[in-house]
């Protein structure tokens, strides 16, 4: 079994301050997850990921706002960690992680609550 695992960064000011319905901030997550997931289908541990198609983990990260999940998107290229910014409305509003070893890529991330 596979201890990959596709983490999502989210804003929650979509939801507080924007007022979005709770069904377009889920599309939001489904299309980063998508679109990454899309972007590296060559890679070996995506390949690896999809593989296991039932036993699939991801894990919601939450941060606060647009310059936050930017200031996130900026820290995972430093680190070359593949990703996708989605954005939606010319803003953005969710990173999605290219699957990793949950060892490797929770250490990056750990700094972030879970979005509840």
């Amino acid at each position: 079994m596979s201890n990959r695992v596709l983490y999502m960064i989210l804003r929650a000011d979509l939801v507080t301050d924007l007022k979005w319905p709770l069904g377009a901030v889920f599309t939001q997550i489904a299309h980063a997850s998508t679109a990454c997931i899309w972007t590296y289908k060559e890679d070996p541990d995506v390949i690896a990921y999809m593989g296991e198609l039932d036993r699939m983990h991801k894990v919601t990260l939450r941060v606060e706002n647009e310059e936050q999940l930017l200031a996130e998107a900026k820290k995972l290229e430093t680190n070359n960690i593949a990703h996708k910014v989605w954005i939606e409305d010319d803003m953005s509003v969710c990173i999605a992680v290219k699957p990793y070893s949950r060892d490797f890529i929770k250490p990056l991330l750990k700094h972030l609550p879970l979005y509840k």
